[in-house]
């Protein structure tokens, strides 16, 4: 079966208003996948939110990502040596801004686990892990292999106890889900008061890629740094940054729980949804071809694929390439105190009375 047929072939596809904010007026902006299938994407008038719609029914969604997900984009059931390598250096870059926000001995749950990469290295690390994942060939070699605490099923049917945990993450997955709202909300739930939620989602509003490759039948929402943080306010949530990657291609948005109440309302963001037609308007082939991306990402992804393979000439299992990338964040983590260290020395010593 070509990738995701089941997805485009659904028969109980749905035409709904916007997730975020309820409204029913939209732009169409495009009406073809990045492959060339039929693929409508539209933008909506009022808070600015691009979305596929009509889109799949929730049934087809849940059994998709539980069965087929992984076959169709990674053309395997279970990770090969090379995508947990590859996941596990994605996981190394993460680190380097969640490292700074976790305390000592604190507990994490990722959702949307994969092969478990990122909660391996944070279990080496020293701190709690859990993680949720509805794939069941990659759920069960985080669980099963790498011996991790991570359920394989859907955030809707995990059991995870409310008000325990001290930071949830979720890297590249809120984008493919049907109900973004209702999924901050549990995520919301699972946290301590102050606790954190770290938010990844690829940007709409980046340049990096070629226009045509932007949609994508598996992502149903299209965040900018505005609708995403709409969405966690809406879920009782409230942003304390946001930034983007290197390249523009990927968005972060920190959220925190505090006491104050979900927004409430259809909730509106003026003007955004012109922004949004703007860039999209203005990212074209030719725009893209004058801009440096076409020519470095190339060149990255090739310095990527030789250091791949020099490493799995030397580490040819699953558990040897994650303890190897593992010696890498305990490296990256002592690196980071040290840092911390030299830079809070002068504090500490402007306090100290001067000597006679």
């Amino acid at each position: 079966m070509p990738a995701f047929a089941s997805l485009r072939q659904s028969e109980r596809s749905q035409f709904s208003p916007c997730d975020l904010c309820g409204h029913s007026l939209f732009l169409i902006v495009a009406d073809k996948d990045r492959l060339g299938y039929p693929l409508q994407t539209v933008v909506c008038h009022a808070c600015g939110l691009v979305s596929t719609n009509p889109r799949p029914s929730d049934e087809d969604l849940d059994r998709f990502y539980r069965e087929e997900y992984r076959k169709a984009y990674k053309q395997a059931f279970q990770p090969k040596l090379k995508h947990v390598h590859r996941a596990g250096r994605v996981a190394l870059e993460r680190l380097e801004y969640l490292l700074p926000l976790l305390k000592s001995g604190c507990s994490l749950l990722d959702l949307g686990a994969g092969g478990g990469e990122l909660l391996f290295m944070l279990r080496g690390l020293g701190f709690k892990v859990q993680g949720i994942e509805p794939n069941i060939g990659y759920g069960g070699v985080a669980r099963d292999l790498l011996e991790l605490p991570v359920q394989v099923t859907s955030y809707q049917q995990a059991a995870v106890e409310q008000e325990s945990l001290d930071v949830v993450t979720c890297f590249h997955v809120l984008e493919h889900l049907a109900h973004p709202i209702e999924a901050l909300a549990a995520m919301a739930r699972w946290l301590k008061v102050e606790g954190l939620l770290l938010i990844e989602v690829p940007h709409v509003m980046s340049r990096c890629q070629w226009p045509h490759s932007r949609y994508h039948i598996g992502h149903l929402h299209h965040f900018s740094s505005s609708t995403l943080a709409l969405a966690g306010q809406k879920a009782g949530l409230r942003p304390v940054d946001a930034f983007t990657s290197a390249d523009g291609g990927n968005l972060m948005v920190v959220f925190r729980k505090g006491g104050e109440p979900p927004i409430s309302g259809a909730g509106t963001i003026p003007g955004h949804s012109q922004r949004v037609i703007q860039h999209l308007r203005s990212h074209t082939g030719l725009t893209h071809l004058l801009s440096p991306h076409p020519y470095l990402r190339p060149l990255e992804k090739l310095a990527s694929r030789v250091h791949e393979r020099l490493t799995l000439m030397r580490h040819r299992d699953v558990k040897s390439v994650l303890e190897h990338l593992l010696d890498e964040a305990r490296h990256l983590e002592q690196q980071m105190r040290q840092s911390a260290f030299e830079a809070e020395l002068p504090l500490q010593l402007s306090g100290l009375p001067s000597s006679p």
